[in-house]
């Protein structure tokens, strides 16, 4: 299953949201103008990263597109509903994915960790992080996150799904759901993991595309 992806630094000016409202609907701009400026970039970089994938890939659609909201108001192309696509965001990053099945991408930038937090894992994870060296527990803790959020985002729970109702191992990458199917994907800039996850019973091909 081909998973089209893609990531942009948020950054810059050039995603300030009164530049960009032509992206986004009147409803759409007027939520994002009660938030902070970073969150407002981040979001226009998710869209704007949403509307080069859809121009590349389905050149019959009209842009920007429209948004309509299903189960648990995840986010669909009114226009195409068939198609999956999901956005995140961390640090100073965004990214987008766009697949012909439901999808979920995860970005995380690693951050110190609260105390035990691994203990909302399931107990084949809390496993593989304590057999792991101090060095790398970590970095798979953040690799199972993302995975797990990825997951979440694709069924369309979020955060509803409790961390220990599905099950990931590293090294393959599996879970314990087999009409679903994740990868990690090597991200460019350090600190940060990323994953992907779709309904599909493929194996999942993700490359990442990095926009200047």
């Amino acid at each position: 299953m081909k998973i089209h992806l893609a990531a942009v630094r948020a950054d810059g000016e050039r995603f300030a949201l009164e530049q960009n409202l032509a992206l986004l609907s009147p409803e759409e701009a007027e939520r994002l103008s009660r938030r902070r400026p970073e969150d407002q970039k981040r979001s226009v970089a998710g869209r704007w990263l949403l509307v080069r994938l859809l121009a590349e890939h389905c050149p019959g659609l009209s842009l920007p597109p429209r948004l309509t909201y299903g189960w648990q108001d995840k986010p669909l192309l009114e226009d195409a509903p068939e198609l999956g696509f999901n956005l995140s965001h961390s640090g100073q990053w965004a990214v987008c994915a766009l697949c012909a099945a439901p999808v979920g991408v995860d970005l995380q930038r690693e951050r110190p960790l609260r105390r035990n937090l691994e203990r909302r894992f399931a107990p084949v994870e809390r496993e593989l992080l304590e057999a792991l060296p101090e060095a790398e527990r970590q970095p798979a803790f953040y690799d199972l996150w993302c995975l797990k959020e990825a997951f979440c985002k694709c069924t369309g729970d979020g955060l509803r799904t409790p961390l220990d109702a599905v099950a990931f191992t590293l090294d393959p990458v599996t879970l314990d759901r087999p009409e679903y199917r994740a990868a990690l994907v090597p991200f460019p800039a350090e600190g940060y993991h990323l994953a992907v996850c779709a309904r599909t019973a493929e194996p999942p091909e993700a490359a990442l595309r990095i926009f200047s």
